[in-house]
Order: C-alpha cells, then sequence, then structure tokens
C-alpha cells in the first residue's frame, strides 16, 4: 500500500517538474540568438552594478548616518541578496564571454552546448537573486523600515531599490527560464536564513545598534509571533517567485510575437521583390 502510494506521488512529483533547458539560453540575449558586443558589456555592466552596491554597502558610502560595525555586515539578509546577485551576476558574465569566444569558431553550433554544473549554479543563484531582491525590496519597506532608525538616504536606496531594479531590467533581457518548480531553491535559502537567525540568536547575537536581535520582526524573544512572520515571509516568497514566473512567460511571448511579425515582414518583402 505504501510503495502505491509512493509511486502515485513520485509520477506526479515528476509530472510536475520541468523538462531541464537548452544550455544555449543562459548564455543568450531574449532578442537575439548569438552573443553580440553590446550584450558582452552588457553582462560585465551589471557585475560592476553589483561590486558597486556591497562596496557602497560594505564601507556604509551614501549614508547620512553611518553606524560602523562593518563586522556584522553579514547579518542581514539583504546583504545575502546582494552576495546572491553579485555572484550570479559574475557567473553570467563569465558564460557570456566564453559563449562570446566559441561562437568565433567557423564550426560552432550553439544545439550542441550541455548543461554544465556551473550552468546549474548560475540558474539557482539566477532564480534565487530574483525573488529574494524583490521579496527584500517589499518587506523592508512595508515592515522592516522605521523613520526613527533608517534614513531615506542614497545608501538605503540603493540596497531596497536598485537591486530589484536589477533583477527587472535583467529578466527582460536574459532567455533565462524561471519555472514555478524551482520556487523551492527560495524557501532553502529562506529556511538556511531562519536557521541563521536562531543560531545568532542563541549566541547573544547583536544588530549593529546593540539590539538582541537582527531584524525587530525576527526576535527569538517571542518565538510564536516570530514563527507566524517566518510563515507568512515565506507565503509571501511564493508569491513573488510566482509573480516572476509570469513575467517572465509575458516576455517570452512577446518575444515570439515580435519574432513572428519580423518574419512575416521578410517574407512579404521578398515576396513583392519577386513580383517586381
Amino acid at each position: 500500500m505504501v510503495n502505491k502510494l509512493w509511486h502515485r506521488v513520485s509520477r506526479k512529483w515528476s509530472r510536475l517538474k520541468p523538462e531541464p533547458p537548452h544550455a544555449r539560453l543562459f548564455s543568450e540575449c531574449r532578442y537575439q540568438e548569438e552573443v553580440r558586443p553590446w550584450y558582452l558589456y552588457y553582462r560585465w555592466l551589471m557585475f560592476l552594478a553589483w561590486t558597486a552596491i556591497i562596496v557602497c554597502s560594505i564601507f556604509e558610502l551614501g549614508s547620512y548616518q553611518p553606524h560602523g560595525n562593518n563586522h556584522l555586515w553579514g547579518i542581514y539578509l539583504t546583504n545575502w541578496d546582494l552576495v546572491f546577485g553579485l555572484s550570479q551576476s559574475f557567473f553570467g558574465a563569465l558564460i557570456v564571454t566564453r559563449r562570446w569566444k566559441l561562437q568565433k569558431c567557423c564550426n560552432f553550433d550553439a544545439t550542441s552546448l550541455e548543461l554544465s554544473p556551473l550552468l546549474r549554479i548560475y540558474w539557482f543563484l539566477y532564480v534565487v537573486t530574483c525573488t529574494l531582491a524583490l521579496s527584500v525590496t517589499i518587506i523592508y519597506w512595508s515592515v522592516v523600515y522605521n523613520p526613527n532608525i533608517h534614513s531615506v538616504d542614497f545608501l538605503n536606496i540603493l540596497l531596497h531599490v536598485f537591486n530589484s531594479i536589477l533583477m527587472i531590467i535583467d529578466m527582460c533581457m536574459v532567455k533565462i527560464p524561471i519555472f514555478l518548480f524551482s520556487v523551492w531553491w527560495c524557501l532553502i535559502v529562506a529556511l538556511l536564513y531562519v536557521l541563521f537567525s536562531v543560531i545568532y540568536y542563541a549566541a547573544g547575537g547583536v544588530d549593529k545598534l546593540g539590539n538582541h536581535f537582527i531584524y525587530a520582526i525576527l526576535d527569538w524573544k517571542r518565538p510564536m509571533r516570530t514563527l507566524i512572520v517566518c510563515l507568512a515571509v515565506m507565503t509571501f516568497l511564493l508569491i513573488v517567485h510566482g509573480v516572476f514566473c509570469l513575467l517572465a512567460k509575458l516576455a517570452d511571448r512577446g518575444c515570439t510575437r515580435r519574432k513572428t511579425i519580423d518574419i512575416t515582414k521578410t517574407i512579404s518583402t521578398k515576396s513583392v521583390e519577386v513580383i517586381v
């Protein structure tokens, strides 16, 4: 009985899981099937943008009221998001650079590319960064931000607005698929952060202002309330990830429609030339 139930669950699970995407999707722009110089520059500019944000964050550049205590930089979820953003942008730049070099060979065939471990890591980092960036932005400004403590300065905007803008722009440019099934990647990262916050609290850790918590909404002195907050955040992650999946599908449809229109125009032009 247990074996039959397990087989049924396994079958349904395998049906929900999408087919692995082709490796070429991770190095191509949404609007072109080969890497052009501008897209190569774009990928490295994205990496430089994430690098600049992290440098400003660590040294509190652009802050009206720097708190110091830079050794506590890694305790905040916002900065975890920055690390993911920097990592995925670096891998993306490397992958596109490699594709740029490969396509210079006369016998290069993009269909022969394989989904290597590097591409899978990049895919994981990219999907997590998309969901995490927008979630961090919305949660920060709706729940965490306190005008008595936080300032709406350049650094705050950079950390909690520009991170999402970068990912939304990038999602409109790349072909990287975002499936609903991969939401569990984001949930794993969120669970790891919750576990880290528990360990940090138990070890007597404090935030930059000396409070015995990382965020006021993540105060383990009130375990029941904090657990409810964690469950609410997990649910919110599911919603945000679903929104990104929808946006990715809309972008794919728009790109397909554009290509169809271009092909139709080309065929019409050739037909007129033949008739003339």
